[in-house]
């Protein structure tokens, strides 16, 4: 039950604290939910224990799930602007290497034939006009080197630039491909503590089964020793009502204590289309067992799938049963009083573990508990 809490509560921030993102605190809240849930002792736990832990890792599997997904998805985005910047890094590289070809072989032009100066191109000219025409396609030919050249320099830059950019987008996607990798880590372990819930719930389910099955078995037995108990008693009440009044107790109200100090671990009503009879309290072999009202021992014995068990008649029709006792307290036609201990608490029989079955029956029909306790 402690568990159970802890997986419901609602933490509430001190009066004056920073307020979270929501969606932050909403995941935090229900981090920590999962990890109770993973934390739970499946073997010890309750069905409603069970069931509300394996709702709450199906739930952290789905946030998981979406997590990775987005991951991914920033993967891919990164590994596209890893793309992109070296798509870009290469086009710039290929100008570079056209622009140095260019470099290179005006270098090797001029090499070969150099333009001379200003008065030879004077004296071989036929006259002024075509030597001032011949200056300025010279002119026109060194300004043309230089742009290329300062070209050259700014492509050399850029390329310089897109291999830092490139760099940056190759880091990003490997720190995202690391995240999706610890998400996806994450996601396998909340899977693997969810199916271990589920192997505990099935292995709970089988064993409350044979445990139902094997009391069936006895019912038949108990119905006899309920009513011939009864009618010993009503026998009695009829003699008894010749020298006074007889007293009637019906169930109902209450009038129970709990036999046992545990943890409720099954509740009466239909388990997978069968009934549970009674409750099961879970609490370490030996734990004294207490009679939930005064009454009567009908009897006290080994029956079938209850072990060794104790029923107690309280008039009215009432009886309880008090079953997989380690070892009992009480013998049959004994009197007790509500509180005396009668056995200890024991895993005989078709038992789940260490726990007291606890039954109400009214004319040997059985009825919740929970109407009689406190």
């Amino acid at each position: 039950m402690v568990v159970l809490l802890a997986l419901l509560a609602v933490h509430v921030a001190p009066a004056g604290a920073v307020s979270k993102d929501p969606r932050a605190a909403r995941k935090e809240a229900r981090d920590r939910r999962a990890q109770l849930a993973e934390e739970l002792d499946g073997l010890a736990a309750s069905e409603n224990e069970l069931l509300d832990a394996i709702a709450t890792l199906s739930e952290q599997v789905e946030a998981q799930s979406r997590e990775v997904e987005a991951a991914r998805q920033a993967v891919a985005a990164a590994e596209a602007d890893v793309a992109e910047a070296e798509a870009a890094m290469a086009e710039t590289g290929a100008s570079i290497d056209g622009l140095t070809d260019a470099v290179v072989q005006r270098a090797v032009e001029t090499f070969i034939r150099p333009s001379g100066d200003g008065l030879d191109e004077m004296v071989r000219s036929r006259d002024i006009a075509e030597a001032s025409r011949k200056r300025a396609l010279l002119d026109q030919v060194t300004a043309n080197d230089e742009d290329v050249i300062d070209q050259l320099n700014a492509a050399r830059q850029d390329f310089e630039l897109r291999r830092a950019e490139a760099a940056a987008a190759s880091a990003k996607a490997d720190e995202r491909r690391v995240q999706t990798e610890n998400r996806l880590a994450e996601l396998e372990a909340t899977r693997t503590e969810q199916a271990r819930l589920v192997a505990n719930l099935d292995t709970r389910q089988a064993e409350v089964s044979q445990e139902i099955e094997a009391q069936e078995q006895s019912e038949a037995e108990l119905t006899r020793i309920i009513e011939e108990a009864e009618a010993r008693a009503a026998a009695r009440s009829r003699l008894a009502s010749a020298v006074g009044a007889a007293v009637d107790r019906t169930v109902g109200g209450g009038g129970c204590i709990w036999p046992t100090r545990g943890s409720v671990t099954s509740e009466f009503g239909n388990r997978w289309g069968r009934l549970h009879a009674g409750i099961d309290i879970a609490a370490p072999i030996g734990t004294p067992i207490y009679a939930a009202q005064a009454g009567t021992v009908i009897f006290s014995g080994a029956q079938s799938g209850y072990g060794n068990v104790i029923i107690l008649s309280h008039g009215g029709g009432l009886t309880t049963l008090y079953g997989h006792q380690s070892r009992l307290a009480a013998s049959n036609g004994q009197s007790v009083g509500q509180g005396d201990n009668i056995g200890f608490v024991g895993n005989t029989g078709r038992s789940t573990g260490p726990h007291i079955h606890f039954e109400t029956r009214y004319g040997s029909s059985p009825r919740n508990p929970r109407g009689c306790l406190p």
